[in-house]
């Protein structure tokens, strides 16, 4: 896409190899221990030159975000250069395209959905980390997607998205490993492999969007029937409600 006709684009993230997407790099399952190049850090410079460089990136990846949170679904080139108070020439500048541009921002959605996972706490019952689990996942959603949505429709189109969001969601599937290993270390592993494709799926991105835009569910709502979700598919948890409903206590 030229710059020229880049004006009338917009837009930024999404599934990875498990919601039918497959990424030019390692499926989403890859070990997620370091976001190697799908994410490089920009580390500040300290040359002059180079340094106002990456705060102009910054901020014009920052403003196409911004535009994207206050309900522009597809902004123009023209309209981030605005937002940023730059030129638009400038954007192409640092960019190569608005494709280059969303890329961008995909990276540093990741490396801030990477630095705020949470991790689990030997002190919570399970119905507490349950809790704490779905409430993360809530707020994270709710403060992503105006982006995710975006960069959704640049996965085809963009191999570096497509990338960006399969590392994502490779993210957030060891984060459910790490805040119910416990419980499915109790499954077989064929067993344990087909709940953590259940949990992922229950607890994904699209799940919260269809509770929140296709059921029309408030968040309070949603985070009910999402926390449900996860306590029937976490083993301990659906034993202990089966034996609740038996009057039985688990193991007697």
């Amino acid at each position: 896409m030229t710059p020229s006709s880049s004006e009338a684009a917009g837009g930024v993230g999404e599934p990875g190899v498990r919601h039918g997407l497959t990424p030019p790099g390692p499926p989403a399952r890859s070990t997620t221990t370091g976001l190697g190049g799908v994410a490089p850090a920009e580390e500040p410079s300290s040359d002059g030159r180079l340094a106002r460089g990456q705060r102009t990136r910054r901020n014009v990846a920052e403003a196409l975000m911004e535009l994207l949170h206050a309900g522009d679904p597809d902004p123009t080139a023209r309209a981030v250069a605005e937002r940023a108070g730059v030129s638009l020439r400038l954007v192409f500048h640092h960019f190569a395209d608005i494709d280059d541009l969303y890329h961008f921002v995909a990276t540093l959605q990741l490396r801030r959905l990477w630095a705020g996972l949470p991790q689990r706490s030997p002190r919570l019952s399970l119905e507490r980390q349950i809790e704490r689990f779905v409430g993360h996942r809530a707020a994270l959603y709710e403060e992503i997607s105006p982006v995710r949505r975006a960069l959704v429709r640049r996965v085809v189109a963009s191999p570096g998205v497509n990338e960006a969001i399969a590392t994502a969601d490779g993210l957030l599937l060891e984060n459910i490993r790490a805040a119910f290993g416990p419980e499915l270390e109790t499954l077989p592993a064929p067993a344990r492999a087909a709940c953590l494709d259940a949990i992922d799926t229950a607890t994904s991105w699209e799940a919260w969007e269809r509770l929140r835009t296709t059921s029309g569910l408030g968040v309070r709502s949603a985070k009910r029937v999402m926390s449900r979700m996860v306590a029937a598919l976490c083993p301990a948890a659906a034993a202990t409600g089966r034996a609740a409903a038996a009057g039985t206590a688990p193991g007697a």
